[in-house]
């Protein structure tokens, strides 16, 4: 049996004990792009038409990172270490890394962003990034194999490289919009 599968059946059985006793009709249903090889499923437990519950979350709730097979973690994590201390963060799920940069200007932001699409085309990984009025956000994770590889700390190191050049500014100094901005 699927372990996703097995985890939501002990959560409907957990659920069921906590609620008043009443007559509910349970199903699983499968996310179809999460169902390739290699991958692991995110189920989700129905107990009410209008409540979900995602599994995946609360299985990977680990205080450590979640390295992709074949990693050597504990060469990668000194250089995870040095980057957490540069304000890099895990994402929730421990398999990337996270970051938000910000510009005095939207040029410079979008000029960082430009600054990542190339080096992430030579490199051939390419992150998450959302750009917003003075800031960008950035995400690095490898999906296969899952979890934070080589490739992202590398890409990380050379986003702090960019930000540098590109004249990035603390949280608050970046460019706001609004009145009085």
């Amino acid at each position: 049996m699927n372990p996703a599968l097995r985890r939501c059946q002990r959560f409907r059985k957990l659920s069921f004990s906590l609620r008043p006793a009443r007559s509910h009709q349970y199903s699983v249903a499968f996310q179809p792009r999460n169902l390739r090889p290699g991958l692991s499923s995110t189920v989700y437990c129905q107990t009410h038409p209008i409540s979900r519950i995602s599994l995946r979350k609360a299985s990977t709730m680990a205080s450590e990172p979640q390295f992709a097979e074949g990693i050597n973690a504990e060469q990668l994590r000194p250089f995870l270490n040095e980057l957490q201390g540069e304000g890099w963060g895990l994402d929730e799920d421990k398999i990337g890394i996270k970051k938000t940069f910000y510009f005095r200007s939207y040029f410079k932001a979008v000029s960082f962003v430009n600054a990542i699409a190339s080096q992430s085309s030579t490199k051939k990984h390419h992150a998450t990034m959302t750009i917003r009025f003075g800031s960008v956000d950035v995400h690095w994770t490898t999906h296969y194999p899952r979890g934070l590889t080589d490739k992202d700390v590398s890409m990380a190191r050379f986003c702090e490289q960019a930000a540098e050049l590109m004249g990035a500014v603390q949280e608050g100094q970046g460019l706001r919009c609004g009145p009085g901005a």
